[in-house]
């Protein structure tokens, strides 16, 4: 019998606790996370009202008013699995160099290998995550998994003089008409966030007229960190995450000339995650229980001899209220 560090429960809950890589858009987008009981994703995307109420007599009915505007939207949950073979051959030769017993060398090569899986599919989260923000969620072959049909006005395009490499533009004026177009589409915005390549914040840290704004609000920051924090009652991130692609080339998670403005809410975005479709999982599908974010299990093989790890993960991100970003082109 395998030891208890090895059981389904044990390895999945190491697998959760794992934080091997930097995701930034995930944790401040799509913190919430929502178990599903079955991996057919189904959500509504949100409409605000934002009409006054009616003064009405204490007598009176309460009015009857139009509920929240809501389109459905459904789709498959993707599948990220990934296993890794541990030879008793490998273990052995470990054993050699003074090592000490083989259940302890196991853990220590488990481990490893979940860090990495996991890092793998935290990667592709993210991915998905910054993809969502322009409007559509792709895998890593650029196939559409949800189209979220974002109008050409939340997807501007800066022309002329009013791109941030020219002096004459005004990227202040741009972030407070964003703003305003979140916040009248989207409804109830306490706060805005930004995230953006590292040559629209170089046209950021140049620009005269956000420098004029800047020299007063953060001129110590820039001095000491090189980058812009908060400007316009945004705050803002400059993104330099990147990953390598299938032909082995290296390609930014955000354009360089990418800045892309979220409202933050209360009913914003969220990631969906669906019980994977296997018999050891205690929260699997047809269990009728919500799914753990992260799935791992080990079995064993006989020739040659081994053990084989696996991580699997079922997550979606997903935007409630579309109206809430404004992915510009400013460079």
């Amino acid at each position: 019998m395998a030891p208890a560090v090895f059981s389904v429960t044990a390895l999945s809950m190491a697998v959760n606790l794992m934080r091997p890589a930097t995701t930034s858009v995930l944790d401040k987008v799509f913190s919430r996370k929502k178990g599903q009981l079955t991996d057919q994703f189904s959500w509504d995307i949100k409409f605000s009202s934002e009409r006054l109420m009616k003064n009405i007599r204490v007598s009176d009915e309460a009015t009857v008013s139009d509920g929240i505007g809501r389109k459905n939207v459904s789709c498959k949950a993707p599948r990220f699995a990934d296993k890794r073979f541990i030879a008793a051959a490998d273990l052995n030769a470990m054993r050699a160099f003074g090592s000490q017993v083989e259940t302890q060398l196991l853990t220590e090569r488990v481990g490893d290998e979940q860090y990495d899986m996991r890092q793998k599919i935290d990667l592709t989260r993210e991915f998905m995550a910054v993809k969502a923000l322009g409007g559509q969620v792709v895998d890593e072959a650029g196939t559409v998994l949800v189209d979220y049909n974002f109008p050409a006005e939340q997807l501007p395009v800066l022309a002329g003089a009013a791109l941030w490499t020219d002096a004459d533009s005004d990227p202040v004026k741009n972030l407070r008409a964003w703003k305003k177009q979140i916040k009248q589409g989207a409804g109830l915005i306490t706060g805005f966030y930004a995230f953006c390549g590292s040559g629209a914040m170089d046209a950021l840290l140049n620009n005269p007229k956000a420098l004029e704004l800047m020299k007063y609000l953060a001129g110590k920051q820039i001095a000491e960190e090189g980058r812009i924090s908060y400007l316009a009652g945004v705050e803002i991130e400059e993104y330099i995450g990147s990953y390598i692609d299938a032909d082995g080339d290296r390609q930014d998670f955000i354009g360089d000339d990418e800045f892309i403005m979220i409202g933050v809410g209360p009913d914003i975005a969220a990631e969906l995650y669906a019980p994977v479709i296997d018999l050891k999982a205690p929260t699997g599908v047809g269990k009728g229980k919500a799914a753990n974010l992260f799935f791992s299990k080990m079995w064993e093989v006989e020739d040659p001899s081994g053990q084989w790890v696996k991580v699997e993960s079922r997550p979606l991100p997903v935007i409630i209220r579309p109206q809430a970003i404004i992915k510009a082109t400013v460079i």
